[in-house]
């Protein structure tokens, strides 16, 4: 970074209630991710810097940011803001589910939402289940629509006592009869380091979050196959979101090849070019046609 910081030591609060030192370098790394210029990220780092009061939570800081990169980069602000917008397919989990089914689908396999499937001891119902020629997934999907939220060790102990159940159970799919060969949890916010210490080492079955593992993450499901959430979009208000939600459509490339829905979900006609015109600009259709 070359912008000039302060050289203060404040404590910011996080979305879980706890206080930790402002990393301006974690910022600016986040502008970088999210598609900004080295100069735009340097300015709007070295703005919320000066202004930092200590108590500011991350979640003001985010707005702030967001405000900030929207006026000069709004592609770049759309993409620094991806992380909220899939915690804006809440409340319910059913949309995440949905939009994971969906991650998956570009990525070469079929899929179903909520199967009720027969164990060795007990029916689960589970939230994803993903095939190939090579390879079925049953997917546990834990959604979270407060950033502070992890999945811990509790929550592994609960996945792998399902996996197991189901380990070697039939379930026709496809015409075929198919049997799991691999188990995923999958969230939007994070692990706590016991539970991936847990799962790495039992070994039964994969996990994936928002950032973990260094490759192959939640972020990089979304941008290898261009898969952004409907929640994403500024221009639709909360009531939009949410009755598109209820419609099962989470992402907008389902809003680009059925724009009538709009209209059905009460966006204005004043907003529906620009609306098309973000879309457009977020997903990459190369991404699409090399699939």
């Amino acid at each position: 970074m070359s912008m000039e910081l302060s050289s203060k030591e404040l404590y910011v609060i996080k979305g879980n209630g706890k206080r930790e030192l402002f990393d301006a370098k974690k910022l600016h790394e986040s502008l970088l991710q999210a598609g900004a210029t080295v100069f735009v990220a340097d300015d709007i780092t070295e703005l919320i810097d000066k202004k930092l009061k200590p108590g500011t939570t991350t979640a003001y800081i985010y707005k702030q940011a967001f405000k900030l990169l929207r006026k000069v980069e709004k592609r770049s602000a759309v993409t620094y803001s991806l992380r909220r917008s899939i915690e804006g397919l809440g409340p319910t989990g059913f949309p995440f589910e949905t939009y994971i089914a969906q991650l998956l689908e570009k990525k070469g396999y079929k899929t179903l939402v909520g199967q009720v499937v027969q164990g060795k001891c007990s029916e689960h119902e589970v939230d994803v289940i993903a095939w190939n020629k090579n390879h079925c997934l049953f997917i546990e999907a834990k959604f979270h629509n407060q950033r502070g939220v992890k999945s811990d060790t509790k929550t592994a102990l609960y996945v792998k006592a399902r996996f197991d159940d189901l380990e070697g159970q039939e379930i026709k799919l496809g015409g075929e009869l198919r049997t799991m060969t691999r188990g995923l949890l999958i969230t939007n916010t994070k692990f706590t380091e016991n539970s991936k210490k847990y799962v790495a080492c039992t070994g039964t079955y994969d996990m994936i979050s928002w950032e973990y593992p260094k490759k192959g993450n939640l972020y990089d499901l979304v941008y290898e196959t261009g898969m952004h959430p409907i929640t994403c979009l500024p221009q639709l208000s909360e009531y939009n979101k949410q009755e598109l939600l209820k419609r099962g459509i989470v992402n907008c490339l389902d809003v680009k090849n059925h724009p009538d829905v709009l209209k059905e979900v009460g966006v204005s006609k004043g907003k529906l070019d620009d609306i098309m015109r973000n879309i457009d600009q977020l997903c990459s259709i190369q991404a699409h046609e090399d699939n």
